[in-house]
């Protein structure tokens, strides 16, 4: 499945969730931006590498503050495993590099 299906899939995810606020999906050398209220900027010309370390400018990578980060980092474990089984149904699983940011690899 291409990045943009995937990254599709993210965003439903998470706007089920109620986690796109302060988050960004990069991919493809764009990045999908969504604001403290939860408006959505598309930015060209980016990679998630130029602003964290463990970023997977090969595949997917994220950034987050908020609701995201707080299923990531403490707790709702039925939220974040159902994350990772939506990404398992493509091939991928996200790993933290740090407490604000994740990236896709290929299972």
């Amino acid at each position: 499945m291409r990045k943009y299906a995937i990254a599709r899939k993210i965003e439903a995810f998470c706007k089920k969730y109620d986690l796109l606020t302060d988050t960004r999906i990069y991919f493809n050398k764009k990045c999908w931006d969504y604001s403290s209220s939860g408006n959505k900027t598309v930015l060209e010309d980016i990679v998630g590498s130029d602003y964290f370390d463990y970023a997977n400018d090969d595949t997917i990578s994220m950034s987050f503050e908020g609701g995201l980060y707080r299923v990531m980092n403490y707790g709702s474990f039925d939220v974040r495993d159902a994350f990772q089984d939506m990404l398992a149904e493509y091939g991928y699983y996200a790993e933290l590099g740090n407490a604000w940011n994740l990236a896709l690899y290929e299972i």
